[in-house]
């Protein structure tokens, strides 16, 4: 990962959007045999066991969700207001959905997203919540949810039923993920571009170490620090779905890089990262500190320690829990009234993401 990409000549947004893209410096592994010992000995805690997954809403009967709604067709990016309902990208029909915990839709229609150049329909995966009074649309008020877009677009919205165009990059790029940060007083918007390689290299947001095969799938903040999620680029141009297929770093909000926190192993596509309250593993748990990455690839939700060790996969009936098509994973913030932040909320394009689903894991 390298190069970010100043785009300070757009109106709409009030600081400069940064654009997370991949250095083809070295072609090195990194994976350590201390690393690799540590996960192939890791023995799943007792609080991995015993969840059950719900499934709330699909497009279809197939997976026998609580609900079909139509328009939730590869579900992708999730994000929450302070005390609101969830709010899902749905890729397949060019949507977000705003629904409640037991994924009945609220009072507002779906939200379009607006495709590039004349299209009216866009192609939303990752989405953020904007707390701050930056990144304002035309009419002068913030955008409450910035959307990224697999078609190069980031749209926003503020109330009504249609998100406004911000930015368009078609058809040189592909969001696939975006996160908000601070850095030194000033708010800034991190997309993940997926379909770029560039060979510049420059100190922000470069990692010398991973191979040059490797680009940005997603990126999110957890806790004011900035995940970023590589998956292996085909030359089709998506994701390469294979096990050991996948790195994970950590990079401060000005672009510089912490550490590299996972290395191969377990991920396969990794694309969605949360950290889990401590309520997640049951009452009386005095587990904290883990960091659950889902695998796009294999539809597994991996645990980790907080120094990156592998710690097992969430599991129901003694197996691994399978999304097929995993996208998204999240909690809702501990202020939510209408969602229980004791849910790990998920959002999955199964059947090669022709259809779509939305729902939650507890114990």
């Amino acid at each position: 990962m390298g190069k970010i990409l100043s785009k300070a000549s757009y109106p709409a947004f009030a600081i400069v959007l940064l654009t997370v893209l991949f250095s083809c410096q070295k072609n090195v592994e990194k994976t350590t045999a201390a690393n690799e010992e540590i996960a192939t000995k890791a023995i799943p805690p007792q609080e991995l066991k015993d969840f059950v997954q719900v499934n709330l809403v699909g497009d279809n009967d197939e997976y026998s969700p609580a609900h079909i709604n139509p328009n939730m067709v590869n579900g992708w990016g999730i994000s929450f207001p302070a005390s609101g309902p969830a709010w899902v990208s749905a890729e397949g029909s060019g949507k977000s959905l705003v629904l409640n915990g037991d994924g009945t839709p609220i009072a507002i229609s779906p939200v379009s997203i607006p495709g590039a150049g004349t299209s009216t329909v866009g192609h939303p995966t990752g989405q953020v919540n904007n707390g701050t009074t930056d990144f304002k649309l035309p009419n002068g008020n913030p955008a409450r949810f910035i959307f990224a877009g697999a078609d190069g677009v980031i749209s926003g919205c503020n109330g009504g039923t249609a998100a406004i165009k911000m930015v368009d990059d078609a058809p040189d790029a592909s969001y696939l993920g975006i996160a908000l940060a601070n850095d030194g007083g000033n708010n800034f918007l991190y997309v993940a571009n997926f379909a770029e390689k560039w060979a510049e290299v420059s100190k922000p947001f470069t990692d010398p170490d991973l191979p040059s095969d490797y680009s940005p799938f997603n990126i999110q903040n957890v806790g004011g620090q900035l995940f970023v999620m590589y998956s292996k680029l085909g030359d089709d141009g998506d994701e390469v779905v294979s096990p050991g297929n996948g790195y994970v770093d950590i990079y401060n909000p000005n672009g510089s890089l912490m550490r590299r926190f996972i290395s191969r192993g377990q991920l396969n596509a990794p694309w969605g990262v949360a950290k889990a309250p401590a309520g997640f593993w049951g009452e009386g748990s005095s587990t904290s500190d883990v960091f659950l990455v889902g695998n796009f690839g294999d539809g597994h939700i991996n645990a980790y320690g907080d120094n990156g060790n592998f710690l097992g996969q969430l599991r129901q009936h003694g197996e691994p829990i399978v999304i097929e098509g995993l996208w998204g994973i999240a909690f809702a913030p501990s202020s939510s009234t209408a969602l229980n932040h004791n849910w790990l909320f998920f959002a999955a394009g199964p059947d090669d993401e022709e259809h779509g689903l939305f729902g939650y894991i507890k114990k």
